[in-house]
């Protein structure tokens, strides 16, 4: 493919995942409780995503998908929202960057999960660079280790964090193996999901917030989960896997610039080389950069 060919596709690419890392900031603005937050998400993401598949003409999809892929989108829909569920508490109990930052390990367990149970080869160097995440999570922690001691809603957001990478995760691995059904329709059907499964958590008592309210709801589903979905979904095939492992430094970067910019908050110098290090290692597991084994052959030499 050539570069100009490239433009467009990486515009979409770095748009959709910068505009993703600004869901945090819709969650806490909305001022809802998060089982609210999530219904709604997926109340209007479904209703754009239809829209979307129903424009495109590809209504009869959702009648063409085989019986026996019924269980495992009803398994990946479940982790995803539960996923969503345990990512946006942990927004609201730590701060959107620094959820961010730890949810980035969700590449990690994947590589782990299918090792240990799929059967796929863990190399040295994917144990090394997880390695390398993983010191990179201990240094984000590490300047609120004396928090973490006094304040325990802050120990439940970092755990609510791990535990949405750990679904997220799992979401990724299910829908593996439904690959024939199209990512726009899959999605459709995950948010109609956790439609269903959240209903009856969802509370009408705090839903008075008047238009402004109403708006980060909708832009939730609309922008975070229709113009997001349909941005990265299109962009993806046509681009190499070295630029979509780049492209996902804008996520943790737009979280980190709204929490300055919106709420104050920053982070140290130390949480920063955490956060280098973490998508450094996820970089080099998706491109498959040597790192035990490139050392232990240049020390043979």
């Amino acid at each position: 493919m050539m570069k100009n060919d490239l433009a467009r596709p990486t515009i979409m690419l770095s748009a959709g995942m910068a505009l993703s890392g600004t869901a945090g900031l819709f969650s806490i603005m909305s001022g809802q409780p998060t089982f609210n937050v999530v219904f709604f998400r997926c109340l209007f993401g479904a209703l754009v995503l239809f829209a979307w598949v129903c424009l495109r003409g590809g209504y009869g999809d959702y009648l063409r998908i085989a019986r026996r892929q019924w269980p495992l989108i009803l398994i990946s829909g479940l982790c995803l929202v539960i996923n969503w569920l345990a990512l946006f508490e942990a927004f609201n109990r730590t701060s959107i960057g620094f959820a961010t930052i730890i949810y980035h390990l969700q590449p990690f367990w994947i590589v782990l999960i299918a090792g240990l149970f799929l059967g796929e080869r863990l190399s040295r160097d994917k144990l090394g660079w997880i390695a390398v995440a993983f010191t990179g999570l201990v240094l984000t922690i590490l300047p609120k280790i004396g928090a973490m001691q006094t304040d325990r809603n802050w120990l439940i957001g970092v755990g609510l964090a791990v535990v949405a990478s750990l679904f997220y995760a799992a979401t990724t691995l299910t829908t593996r193996a439904v690959k024939s059904v199209k990512p726009d329709v899959l999605s459709t059907l995950h948010c109609t999901i956790g439609l269903v499964a959240f209903a009856p958590f969802m509370g009408t008592a705090t839903l008075t917030g008047g238009l402004p309210m109403w708006g980060w709801l909708a832009g939730l589903g609309l922008v975070h989960t229709g113009i997001v979905y349909v941005l990265l979904y299109s962009a993806y095939p046509k681009l190499p896997t070295p630029v979509i492992a780049a492209g996902a430094f804008f996520n943790p970067a737009a979280a980190l610039i709204t929490d300055l910019v919106v709420f104050g908050r920053s982070i140290t110098l130390t949480q920063g080389a955490g956060l280098v290090l973490i998508l450094l290692a996820g970089l080099a597991i998706n491109l498959g950069w040597p790192l035990l084994s490139g050392s232990m052959a240049r020390s043979r030499n």
